[in-house]
């Protein structure tokens, strides 16, 4: 998953960046994180930070091979999902300091990000175009046409993100054998119980998931950056509606 989000992200992020500069909207340094965040499905805990980076810090007796961790389990389901005739995905990957957001279904696309105190969104159909500035309260629209290459992008996302296969992706991508043994803890807070996988790579120093009771992953890290983190598969079409209270500006 690292692997594929930071393949993907340096596309995304750059091609809001360079089409915002494009038409004109610049995001001040006064942006919010909470603002930016509000135009998401993400959700940041502190806890879910705190818990992966003492897990991964101890040692532990307990271990679980690849094939029947909870890991595997959820990038399987992943490449279901992704193997779909249309494929749809929201995901989000937040820390305090910075925001990646990306939701996909039908062509239509948004993308939001909070990188170094500034706050951008953007909105696109096959016709139209919209960006934020999350400081400066104002949004941007233009038609799409060819010299955009919003196909293009729309293609190279799918091709970094979406598209692998699990008979290479595990050894390849990720680095770990189907009989590699990683540790795992399990822990309760309040009424609800927690699992933490974590394997070491050929490609990271290491990847650790945090799962709640069902599977879901949490938060996530690869031993540089951790980061709350979630995903799903079926998409609402509410999910790319233009939020109200932007000034819309003239190109």
């Amino acid at each position: 998953m690292f692997r594929k989000i930071k393949k993907a992200l340096p596309a995304i992020v750059s091609a809001v960046l360079c089409v915002a500069m494009a038409l004109g909207i610049t995001a001040s340094a006064a942006s919010e994180w909470s603002d930016t965040k509000a135009l998401t499905s993400a959700k940041y805990n502190s806890n879910y930070i705190k818990w992966v980076e003492k897990y991964s810090a101890k040692d532990t007796k307990n271990t679980v091979t690849f094939g029947k961790s909870r890991l595997k389990k959820f990038y399987e389901k992943q490449l279901t999902a992704m193997d779909a005739e249309n494929p749809q995905f929201a995901m989000n990957v937040i820390t305090k300091d910075e925001i990646v957001s990306v939701a996909y279904k039908s062509r239509k696309m948004k993308i939001v990000v909070y990188v170094e105190g500034e706050g951008m969104a953007i909105y696109t159909t096959p016709k139209e175009m919209t960006i934020l500035s999350v400081a400066d309260k104002q949004k941007i629209s233009t038609p799409i046409t060819d010299d955009i290459g919003y196909d293009d992008l729309v293609d190279e996302m799918l091709e970094s993100y979406a598209n692998f296969d699990n008979d290479s992706y595990f050894a390849e991508d990720l680095g770990i054998s189907e009989n590699a043994k990683g540790k795992i803890f399990k822990f309760k807070s309040g009424e609800n119980t927690y699992y933490y996988e974590e394997f070491s790579t050929d490609n990271y120093s290491k990847i650790g998931f945090l799962f709640d009771s069902k599977g879901n992953p949490l938060a996530m890290t690869d031993g540089d950056v951790t980061a709350c983190f979630q995903i799903k598969y079926t998409v609402k079409d509410s999910e790319f509606t233009v939020p109200s209270g932007y000034k819309a500006v003239k190109y």
